[in-house]
């Protein structure tokens, strides 16, 4: 069977301006950003102990598909000591503190893996112990495991709105044993630090020596932007979160703005700065015109068709196109991923047709020009939305 763009000698298009999360399984362009994220995983594969990280990133510069290929990465690493479950969330536009935040991680969270570690590990000989602790400890976050366990398909479903924090009444939890819903933000970190736990306890019946949540919080200059009462909550929730969970929990916080050297945003509280401590930010700056020039052959490499066809690295724009329109794009702006992309799915868009039919066999710089001055606008959003 043909493939949809064997003409471009892609197997899929290569220019998605939004990242797709099953796409982002490799990093183009940046070898070091690369390596670091390895390292990183590879670390906290080893060790138990919590962290806070934190990835910094220019407008544009590709955060959100790094973050991607870091949790595409953690979940390769089959057979480690330590199980990382990675979680990304979008901080949520609108939100008024850390109960959005962690609706929005309830939302991405596999609630089955929750159900699956505590069938794991209360069929142990530990299980009856730690199920009467968390019965006197949390006995809403008791009873919905119970449900998800035990119940028929509606309490379940009450169960896992209930861990979503959805606005449930009364009338809703009473029946089913649940006596408040999760409303606010010590009801939230209490339920995920015992949902860490609990996941931590289970990797080690199922040998592992433990298990690590990677909680990858996307978009967090949002919080600041929201105002000072959701900051100051937000930073209370995720303080009070680390605290509580000592063992088997990393938030990875991202953020776009122009990186400073050596300091962090002054929208970190200092309690939460005091939890970071000396750490490595991973920094995505603009790309230098060599790296833009390798940042476009590596996504052309990895949607390249093998077919047994010959190709060039460029292939369907010859060289010199490439390095036009990386020079057009350097020309107007900083030379930040997503506007190398916007201007190469441009001229791939106005030259796809051409091509198809066979009255196009290569991009050519003088094609890339007149599309690029007709269409293009290499301009990013300041607020980087």
């Amino acid at each position: 069977m043909k493939a949809l763009y064997d003409h471009l000698g892609v197997w899929e298009w290569p220019f998605s301006i939004v990242p797709r999360p099953e796409h982002c399984t490799f990093i183009a362009g940046r070898p070091k950003l690369r390596h670091e994220i390895d390292s990183l995983l590879d670390a906290l594969s080893r060790r138990d102990t919590s962290s806070i990280h934190v990835l910094w990133s220019w407008y544009g510069a590709g955060k959100t598909h790094s973050l991607y290929y870091l949790s595409n990465q953690a979940l390769s690493r089959l057979n480690r000591p330590v199980r990382l479950i990675p979680v990304y969330t979008e901080f949520p536009k609108g939100a008024r503190g850390f109960i959005d935040l962690y609706r929005a991680f309830m939302a991405s969270f596999d609630t089955n893996l929750l159900l699956e570690a505590f069938l794991e590990f209360t069929t142990t000989s530990e299980g009856d112990r730690f199920y009467d602790k968390l019965r006197i400890q949390e006995p809403d976050f008791a009873a919905a495991l119970r449900l998800l366990a035990m119940g028929d398909g509606l309490k379940q479903t009450i169960a896992q709105r209930w861990l979503r924090g959805d606005q449930l009444v009364a009338s809703d939890l009473r029946p089913v044993g649940i006596t408040q819903r999760i409303s606010n933000t010590q009801q939230a970190t209490r339920v995920m630090s015992q949902s860490i736990k609990l996941l931590s306890d289970a990797a080690a019946v199922q040998n592992y020596h433990s298990s690590r949540l990677v909680w990858l919080i996307d978009e967090f200059q949002r919080a600041e932007k929201a105002g000072a009462a959701t900051l100051s909550d937000t930073n209370a929730g995720l303080h009070s979160l680390f605290n509580a969970a000592p063992v088997g929990f990393t938030p990875i916080i991202s953020f776009s703005g122009s990186p400073a050297a050596q300091n962090l945003p002054d929208w970190f509280s200092p309690e939460l700065r005091d939890r970071i401590g000396t750490t490595r930010v991973l920094v995505l700056p603009p790309l230098q015109p060599d790296e833009a020039i390798q940042f476009v052959k590596d996504i052309l490499d990895h949607y390249r068709l093998h077919d047994g066809n010959h190709r060039s690295a460029f292939f369907p724009f010859n060289a010199d196109a490439s390095k036009a329109i990386v020079d057009y794009v350097g020309s107007k702006d900083e030379l930040r991923p997503r506007a190398i992309m916007n201007a190469f799915n441009a001229v791939l868009e106005a030259a796809d047709p051409q091509m198809e039919d066979g009255k196009m066999h290569l991009i050519e710089p003088a094609f890339a020009a007149k599309v690029l001055a007709d269409y293009v606008n290499v301009a990013t959003s300041p607020e980087g939305e």
